[in-house]
């Protein structure tokens, strides 16, 4: 048996002392049958190494004989984070049958703590992991160790874990906060049902406990409150009354509840006062451009189309700012698609050659085109122009939502149409702009909820990224939707056939006819639904597709004969609009626009099925096939 000196960074901390013990007993309480615990995650860097570690210390501590196996194999951390000195054989060697885990298996300068370290990165680790001598090993350390804990790769970036997790009495899913979607860690743990594996729990990791501010100060009170209250009551516990446990039970959990609640309004009001600061830097910088150019008059060239985020105008100096500027605006590098989805299981040759964000669908591999911008475009239900109001819900809804993807590989525009009733995660906010709780809800109502202005379409676009997998946005334009009358009538009307009888609305609008749509017709042909008719939403949907290919294709003709149109356009869109997109990031995207092309079958609409709620029309997509338009749009096929 080797021995190995272990090394920690940082000793821990109240918090993280407690938070494992709470770990620790919850997982004795799963059960004398759980002995062997698989620990993985969702992505990289989410601390499922230090998780497992931590946790296998904390059954050592605890007088249980136990071992820590680190069967990532493909990027261990373990090994150069916590080891000093050498260790000569690992798991790998043991797998081949080079050595027996005896002889592998290091014991620390922690009582009662074994590692079995990951050994040399072999070519074929899940076929490895997943073999008879495994199992075989695993049933052999078992009657040699109390608990055995095994951290494993990431689930969404590699199939290792879930093979692993066949031959464990049950898996731990370690989380960061704020940092997984909730829809992908449900994808994680329908990958992990499939295997048969028992799922213990999730562990929530990397929240700041320290940050300054008024949690800050409660979380030092609340430290000192949960010190003293183990140090003085935990002995006396047995003797206390059932009234007494329960009411201090209920105040542990009302405290923790409240801390929490503070923590992500803080952590929302910091994320605010960022985004503001960033606009402000922003400002400066265009209004340094224009001082130097001498041309003040540049921001009334930048014109923004209602659809696609087209916008026109700039200096050949704000294109190269721009270009950089729209590049890093995303909150993500890519999607948070798992890399194997439905049955696309890797071969031995494709794991080989894996690489971080490729995704497996269908017998083909795809990876994230990095060069598409893609901009969300909403349509709100206000009747006015774009003006700040009180936080509460009175932000206004964004009835109608459409993502434009300008890919330049291909020089196309891609638009897929979001239906308002989309049921997905959305985060509810109190008066005052606090965070209460995160809900499913219509997406559309998420707009609400801010200022009518940059806080509400904040709102909104991480509500739709959240419903595409963390989909990087690289801006937003919000258009009220009184704006259209004025917007259509710019271009001098749209031409459609009418595709359902709207004449209790409006007289023009009988269905099947062919108009040319102008003033409050043009508004109530893409506003307008009756609400007592169940699927109204999705109709009103379809016309809005049907409106807006219209809308593109006579706006690429008056601008290619009028180049006036573009500040028409402007003139009339921007008292009712409210977007992040900057003076120098539109004029790059204007430089753009001469080799792009728009075609009817580059809109979308998400499948999926609209049921009838409690109160409301509800409209849940097929998760298949939102992969596969995700997929279509925004990835590239791996030659």
């Amino acid at each position: 048996m080797q021995e190995v000196k272990l090394y920690f960074q940082k000793k821990n901390g109240f918090y993280t002392k407690e938070a494992f013990k709470t770990l620790r007993s919850n997982i004795e309480f799963c059960g004398d049958d759980v002995k062997v615990i698989a620990v993985t995650s969702c992505m990289a860097h989410e601390g499922k190494s230090s998780v497992a570690m931590e946790l296998a210390k904390s059954f050592a501590e605890a007088g249980n004989m136990t071992l820590l196996i680190d069967a990532d194999m493909r990027k261990s951390v373990l090994i150069g984070r916590y080891k000093t000195g050498a260790v000569k054989y690992g798991l790998s060697h043991c797998l081949i049958g080079r050595n027996q885990f005896t002889d592998s298996v290091c014991e620390t300068d922690i009582p009662k703590l074994y590692v079995l370290f990951s050994g040399p990165v072999p070519p074929n680790p899940s076929e490895l992991l997943g073999s008879r001598k495994f199992v075989e090993m695993l049933d052999d350390m078992r009657k040699s160790f109390t608990y055995i804990i095994v951290d494993t790769p990431p689930l969404g970036s590699v199939i290792d874990a879930a093979v692993v997790a066949r031959s464990c009495d049950g898996t731990l899913l370690v989380i960061e906060n704020n940092a997984i979607s909730y829809r992908f860690a449900q994808k994680v743990k329908e990958q992990l049902d499939k295997t048969g594996s028992r799922v213990l729990g999730v562990v929530l990791n990397k929240i700041n406990m320290s940050v300054k501010g008024y949690y800050g100060h409660y979380g030092k009170y609340y430290g000192r409150y949960y010190g003293k209250y183990y140090g003085k009551y935990y002995g006396e516990y047995g003797d206390e009354s059932q009234e007494k446990q329960e009411k201090e039970e209920q105040l542990h959990i009302k405290l923790q509840k409240e801390f929490y609640e503070q923590q992500k309004r803080e952590a929302k009001e910091k994320k605010e006062q960022e985004r503001k600061e960033k606009r402000q830097r922003r400002k400066q910088k265009i209004k340094h451009i224009a001082i130097e150019s001498g041309k003040y008059v540049l921001a009334a060239a930048a014109a923004v189309l209602l659809v696609g985020g087209l916008l026109f105008g700039g200096l050949e100096t704000a294109k190269a700012m721009g270009k950089r500027s729209l590049l890093n605006t995303a909150d993500s590098r890519r999607p948070e698609l798992m890399s194997a989805i439905g049955n696309s299981e890797l071969t031995k040759e494709e794991e080989m050659r894996w690489q971080d964000g490729w995704v497996k669908y269908q017998d083909t591999i795809y990876q994230y085109n990095q060069d598409i911008l893609t901009f969300l475009i909403m349509g709100i239900d206000k009747n006015s122009d774009a003006a700040e109001v009180k936080e509460g819900t009175d932000g206004g809804q964004a009835d109608a939502l459409f993502l434009a993807a300008m890919n330049p590989k291909d020089g196309s525009i891609k638009i897929i149409g979001i239906n308002r009733n989309t049921m997905t995660d959305i985060d509810i906010y109190n008066g005052e702009g606090a965070y209460i709780t995160t809900t499913q809800a219509q997406i559309a109502v998420q707009h609400g909820f801010g200022n009518g202005m940059e806080k509400s379409c904040e709102y909104q676009k991480q509500a739709v990224q959240r419903l595409f997998y963390n989909l990087p946005i690289h801006g937003y334009a919000a258009v009220n939707m009184s704006a259209v009358p004025t917007i259509n009538d710019a271009l001098g009307g749209i031409d459609v056939t009418v595709m359902e009888d709207l004449t209790k609305i409006d007289k023009n609008l009988v269905e099947g006819s062919r108009i040319h749509l102008s003033g409050e017709s043009a508004f109530w042909y893409v506003k307008y639904r009756d609400t007592d008719v169940f699927g109204s939403a999705d109709r009103r949907l379809e016309r809005q597709r049907q409106y807006l290919i219209g809308f593109i294709d006579t706006a690429q003709q008056e601008i290619s004969s009028n180049l006036s149109v573009v500040l028409d356009l402007y003139n009339a869109v921007s008292p009712q609009m409210v977007t992040d997109i900057s003076l120098d990031e539109a004029a790059y995207l204007a430089s753009l626009l001469p080799g792009y092309r728009f075609d009817e079958k580059d809109f979308y609409l998400m499948e999926g099925e609209t049921v009838m709620g409690e109160e409301f029309e509800e409209f849940y997509p097929d998760e298949d096939a939102l992969y596969k338009l995700i997929l279509d749009v925004f990835y590239e096929k791996v030659e």
